[in-house]
């Protein structure tokens, strides 16, 4: 089993797969231990696919993760140049559209109208068990599985939930004013004591026009320095609407 800690980064041809043992029951708070959020963390690089009706894109990604919620992503094309870096706390979104020399910022908000989904349950996508519910509550599993169902901020959360590894397997995110809906389905997880992540994640939208691939190739637990955006001199600002 590979160990990530420090800054030492672990490539994905070195990572093995781990399996679980069977469990009859896991509580809350032990699926929630092994949330990646838990931690500071970067995702030095990931392979993106995103599918629409007419075309696909091919994108490298990095992501920058502290435990405050502050995120900071950065989305190249194959050939290494910057397209776009986004700059995301709980109240704000900042992007340096570098293609286009524009500045875009917006609050949070508009994470939420546009993708259905607010900053609070991003580390969903990541494999993460964001719940309300109380942590020491028993959940029976049924051949390994059980789900959990909840409502956060207005969406219908349902996970599917591997017992042995006591991470999400699949998980759908329902807006339930808009009907809006993604799907996300999680493979391939790395372990410590202290966590797990999928590397594989496939994410679509409920009408299937959109679909992403990610394929996590290499991280690290920790980060060298707090993250900070410095916006692009003399870009057009743009308001997010």
């Amino acid at each position: 089993m590979p160990i990530i800690t420090g800054c030492a980064a672990i490539k994905k041809s070195k990572m093995q797969e781990t399996y679980g043992i069977v469990r009859n029951k896991v509580n809350y708070q032990d699926i929630k231990e092994l949330n990646i959020s838990n931690n500071d963390f970067n995702i030095i690089k990931a392979d993106i696919v995103i599918t629409r009706i007419d075309r696909k894109e091919k994108l490298l990604g990095n992501l920058k993760y502290q435990k405050d919620g502050t995120i900071l992503v950065s989305m190249r094309n194959r050939s290494g140049i910057e397209g776009a870096r986004v700059f995301i706390t709980n109240d704000t979104i900042l992007v340096n559209d570098r293609i286009n020399k524009e500045l875009y910022y917006g609050s949070a908000d508009y994470l939420e109208e546009k993708y259905g989904i607010t900053t609070y349950m991003l580390p969903i996508i990541l494999g993460d068990l964001i719940t309300h519910k109380n942590n020491q509550e028993k959940i029976d599993c049924n051949k390994n599985t059980t789900f959990i169902n909840d409502i956060i901020s207005g969406k219908e959360i349902n996970y599917t939930i591997d017992c042995g590894r006591r991470k999400i397997r699949n998980v759908s995110i329902k807006d339930r004013l808009s009907g809006k809906k993604i799907n996300i389905e999680l493979k391939n997880f790395i372990e410590t004591e202290e966590y797990s992540i999928a590397t594989n994640i496939y994410i679509s939208a409920d009408n299937q026009k959109e679909k992403i691939e990610v394929s996590i190739e290499k991280l690290v637990i920790g980060l060298e320095r707090e993250i900070t955006f410095i916006p692009g001199r003399n870009y057009e600002k743009v308001l997010l609407r």
